[in-house]
């Protein structure tokens, strides 16, 4: 990889304006020019700031003390601004780049006094903000949630107006851009160390070309993911909003360079093309002619909700209705919280809720996915990702009602379903085998163990599985979700009679968040589910207490006494909440049963 500066954006010419202009009256009258100067003076590099506060976790949050831990000796940094949201595709964000490193800053920039412009230095205090980890990505900020972990989120306009001051006029000649291939970028994003150093960079993909040649940047109602790929065929994920000022233009054949913001989200890298100038050296493509709109125009595919002939997801997506259909399509993914905007194709981290379903098993975009709402029981239990990771890529057959799901035209109340063209799958309903005794600490992984269940009551949201300096956990919070909630974690059967103390135990943590509502619970019952169970004993353990603010320490429950109960049993734990301003997040860790 090499370093290449000047990376102009068309804007660079308006920046220069700041100076002035001059005509050819004699003495022109020109206003004096104003430099920007700030009190802040920077004492560590981006770099330095990163490897101090990055966490391994995706989503956390951090406060950074005074440099140093000097008394009244603020921490502060100091960066180029490479982003603009001058044409819509980066909004909300202001990337800073020294020589070492370069952070994103995620701030609502409407609320600003004054947002810097691209190529302008800024050095921003940031003791007393937070950083953390947003789904990957490090960032300045504020404390929110994500799947209501401790995650990052976008800070005030009117709090960065108090920690950051504009130095120098802005200069967008002196930005450096990294020229790095696709091979370099997968390496690097194999080490905490290349993705500190390179996360929120600007680079630029040479001798690549575009997989959607002739289709609009965009042309929903959402972001989208675009593909460049290079002659090897390694691939990067260019994201495109719906709000970019080039996102109906259409895009190019041929090769070419792409520039952008590094981003990361998730598990890998995505490009976030600054502006339309970005696109260099590609050979333009002319928009086809659109035919006249037929009267009543067909959806597409030829299904008519049977099982014979069930729809397609295009033709869902295209407005078929009906409350007992069959539709078809392929398993691909899931959407891990409430944005359908932030589905996730894969079965990593799946929740165990809903899948995406897409007419084709290598859909390359959330946007050509419905989502399918999975109700409890068989359905849930033979579909779902988080269980099922093996399903992703099959062809499946549900039967179900059309309905808006986030937002969306989905699929709901789920009744039938057929795997693999139709096939049944291989004895749902075969017994467990009861175990002999649980020692679960979650950390083999972040999804729910294999073997344990959910059971929805109510509510729409799941348990999973937060990291948390290091340390592996189920948690449930009815955060961003609809109340009310009741919602069970169930363990794997457990024969009583080979259980040596007969004894239960688990540790509790808590953040209340002022809920009034939001119970936690713990019962014995005799079935994985509580409507099939004819023993549901409530246990009366030591749990956690909310503080006034934050999370609670960890509470141990104490060996709970089994003996009198017989046969097979499971433990589960319940969380319920009726309609609250905020909901309380529940921790649970270290069951054992033995």
């Amino acid at each position: 990889m090499k370093n290449i500066s000047s990376y102009i954006l068309s804007l660079a010419a308006g920046v220069a304006l700041l100076g002035g202009a001059v005509s050819c009256d004699d003495a022109p009258a020109l206003p004096p020019m104003v430099v920007p100067v700030t009190d802040l003076v920077p004492n560590m590099s981006i770099l330095d700031f990163k490897t101090a506060y990055w966490q391994s976790d995706r989503n956390y949050v951090a406060y950074p003390g005074n440099y140093n831990d000097e008394p009244g000796v603020h921490t502060v940094i100091s960066g180029r601004v490479v982003s603009s949201n001058a044409s819509g595709n980066i909004y909300n964000n202001i990337i800073i780049q020294d020589e070492t490193a370069a952070i994103t800053i995620a701030v609502r920039t409407s609320d600003m006094s004054t947002t810097p412009l691209f190529g302008q230095t800024i050095c921003v205090d940031v003791t007393g903000l937070a950083v953390g980890g947003y789904n990957g990505l490090m960032q300045l900020g504020a404390e929110g949630t994500y799947n209501g972990a401790p995650s990052m989120t976008f800070m005030e306009g009117k709090v960065l107006d108090e920690h950051y001051g504009p130095t120098g006029l802005p200069d967008a000649a002196a930005i450096d851009t990294a020229a790095v291939t696709i091979a370099e970028l997968n390496q690097l994003k194999g080490s905490s160390a290349g993705l500190i150093e390179w996360q929120s960079r600007i680079v630029r993909l040479d001798n690549v070309s575009f997989e959607d040649q002739g289709q609009p940047y965009n042309n929903s109602s959402s972001t989208v993911s675009r593909y460049v790929k290079d002659a090897d065929g390694g691939r990067m994920i260019l994201r495109i909003s719906n709000y970019a000022d080039f996102a109906r233009e259409i895009i190019p054949g041929g090769t070419g360079s792409v520039t952008g913001i590094l981003s990361y989200y998730g598990t890998d890298w995505q490009l976030l093309p600054i502006d339309l100038a970005g696109m260099k050296g590609f050979t333009p493509i002319q928009a086809p002619e659109q035919p006249g709109e037929p009267e009543n125009p067909e959806q597409p595919g030829a299904g008519d909700g049977t099982v014979e002939k069930p729809y397609s997801v295009a033709q869902v997506r295209g407005g078929a209705s009906g409350s007992d259909v069959w539709v078809s399509g392929y398993i691909v993914g899931y959407v891990p919280g409430m944005v359908f905007d932030e589905g996730v194709l894969g079965a990593s981290g799946a929740v165990a809720t809903n899948i995406l379903l897409a007419d084709a098993a290598d859909a390359s975009a959330v946007t050509e996915c419905i989502p399918v709402q999975l109700p409890t029981g068989a359905v849930r239990s033979g579909l779902n990702l988080q269980n099922n990771p093996g399903n992703l890529g099959k062809g499946v057959l549900l039967r179900g009602s059309l309905e808006k799901y986030f937002q969306q035209n989905g699929l709901k109340n789920v009744t039938e379903y057929k795997l693999e063209g139709g096939e049944e799958p291989e004895n749902p309903d075969q017994p467990v085998e009861p175990l002999d005794g649980i020692n679960e600490n979650f950390d083999a992984s972040v999804n729910i163990p294999a073997g344990w269940t959910q059971v929805q009551v109510a509510g729409n949201k799941s348990w999973y599985v937060p990291t948390f300096n290091g340390n592996n956990y189920a948690a449930m919070t009815g955060y961003k979700g609809t109340a009310p909630f009741d919602q069970y974690l169930v363990t794997p059967p457990v024969d009583v009679a080979k259980l040596t103390d007969k004894t239960l135990s688990f540790d509790t943590e808590v953040n209340g968040y002022g809920s009034t509502t939001s119970v936690f619970e713990v019962y014995v019952m005799n079935a994985a589910t509580p409507e099939a169970a004819t023993v549901k004993t409530k246990l009366e353990p030591a749990i956690a207490t909310a503080p006034a603010s934050g999370y609670s320490d960890w509470k141990a429950s104490g060996a709970l006494d089994l003996s009198g109960f017989s046969g097979t049993i499971y433990i589960a734990f319940r969380y319920y909440a009726t309609q609250d301003a905020n909901y309380a997040t529940w921790c649970v860790d270290n069951v054992i049963v033995k």
